[in-house]
């Protein structure tokens, strides 16, 4: 073994003791091998520990971390005290901050004027309107009572008589009552131009000339000042039809009809009408010949003309008007059928419609001296074919009639019920003869 403490004696000892305290026998002494170990222990445990390169760069790169985490914490917490603090300040002012309200008149107004509401027109739209015609103060104060009145959600499109002046509520009330809507006129089917008159002179229905004028005419403050039924009835005779926009299938025959009172007979179509309020005859005709364009455009009518009996659209016109004036809708189909036959025999129509059309009368007979009258173009007893223009305005179900007949053979038919309005339909003149019996069993001729 090994003596590096220095515990066991030399070998090579000449006198056979060791300098460690033992002799040849082996034997130690106790007390002097307690005192070298001791040295020992304390000889190592102060023996310096060199850190090593690698021991450094780590602690280094630990301090700095623990230093970067300190400083983000702070920073986020600096932060939040400052979003805190603003968020306090903001609450702390907006709920001391009055609202203003937005601006508005007080009460009902005072010069009248007309507004306009668009189709679609929501609350906002029709606010601003308001506020640009001087009637509201501010758009957001008539917003405000108009979302909160339901009557406003059902508002119509249209042309309405207000009050400048006039506070929100009160503007919202004048668009809610029926009396202050103006311009809106219902022009219904069979109904002509002119005046019908009865048989002694008075008048029994206006035509739409006088519906047209009395709804463009818009009193405001006391004063009306509106165009005459006779400055309308000049536009129609001698206005360029085609730049007033008249249906284009129309603008020739229409153009070259020498009779000016009838030429745009029917071609005003049926329907609810916004008449701007005006004083210039020409601003409403062309509005209407605009509208009834879009009418005739999408009826189908120039695309099924030449497929459905050969006529072109204006023809095809003047048969719906014919139909218009002589059936009920549910005759309508037959009516269209017996013409079409007539025309193919060909035979004379013999439409009591078309005499009294001539004549400004809405009667449903006629007298034998009325029948023979030749010098109208629209006495269909006197003349053959189709009258030169419609007799009337034409609905939808007649120019349905028109391009599509019933199938039948008749060429005969007569009103046999006077309250109903139902016709008797034949294919032989005997057969004829005995539904003109039975329509005056009815009472129908008077």
């Amino acid at each position: 073994m090994k003596d590096s403490l220095g515990l066991f004696g030399h070998t090579d000892d000449p006198d056979g003791r060791g300098s460690g305290g033992t002799d040849h026998t082996g034997e130690y002494d106790m007390a002097e091998l307690r005192a070298a170990l001791r040295t020992s222990r304390t000889d190592q445990a102060t023996l310096p520990r060199e850190p090593t390169r690698e021991r450094r760069a780590l602690r280094l790169a630990d301090e700095n971390r623990r230093r970067r985490r300190r400083r983000s914490s702070l920073v986020a917490v600096i932060v939040l005290l400052l979003i805190a603090g603003g968020t306090f300040f903001l609450v702390r002012t907006w709920s001391t901050e009055e609202v203003v309200p937005p601006a508005d008149f007080v009460g009902a107004g005072t010069t009248e004027t007309v507004v306009r509401v668009n189709a679609n027109d929501g609350s906002r739209q029709i606010g601003t309107a308001l506020f640009d015609a001087k009637v509201v103060a501010s758009v957001e104060a008539f917003v405000a009572d108009a979302d909160g009145d339901d009557g406003m959600r059902g508002i119509q499109p249209g042309y309405y008589k207000v009050r400048q002046g006039a506070s929100a509520s009160a503007a919202v009330a004048a668009l809610l009552d029926d009396q202050n809507r103006v311009g809106r006129i219902d022009l219904i089917p069979g109904v002509t131009l002119a005046d019908t008159r009865t048989p002694t002179g008075e008048t029994a229905s206006p035509g739409y000339v006088t519906q047209i004028t009395q709804a463009a005419c818009v009193p405001l403050n006391g004063v009306a000042d509106c165009f005459t039924t006779d400055e309308l009835w000049q536009q129609i005779r001698t206005a360029d039809v085609a730049s007033m926009g008249l249906v284009d299938w129309a603008v020739q025959r229409v153009a070259a009809n020498p009779d000016l009172d009838h030429r745009l007979e029917g071609m005003i179509a049926p329907g609810v009408y916004n008449i701007p309020p005006t004083d210039d005859p020409a601003v409403v005709l062309r509005y209407l010949l605009g509208a009834s364009a879009v009418y005739w455009n999408t009826s189908g009518i120039s695309t099924q003309a030449a497929g459905a009996n050969g006529d072109d659209p204006y023809e095809l016109a003047v048969i719906a008007s014919l139909i218009e004036r002589e059936a009920i809708t549910g005759d309508m189909g037959k009516v269209s059928r017996v013409i079409q036959n007539r025309l193919g025999v060909p035979m004379r129509l013999q439409l009591d419609s078309t005499v009294n059309y001539a004549r400004n009368e809405s009667q449903i007979a006629t007298t034998e001296a009325d029948r023979l009258d030749a010098g109208s173009p629209y006495n269909t007893y006197a003349h053959e074919g189709l009258p030169p223009t419609p007799i009337g305005g034409i609905g939808p179900d007649a120019l349905a009639a028109a391009l599509r007949p019933a199938d039948g053979d008749w060429l005969y038919f007569v009103k046999v019920n006077p309250k109903t309005g139902q016709s008797c339909f034949s294919a032989t003149l005997e057969a004829h003869n005995a539904c003109v019996e039975q329509a005056r069993a009815a009472g129908v001729f008077g």
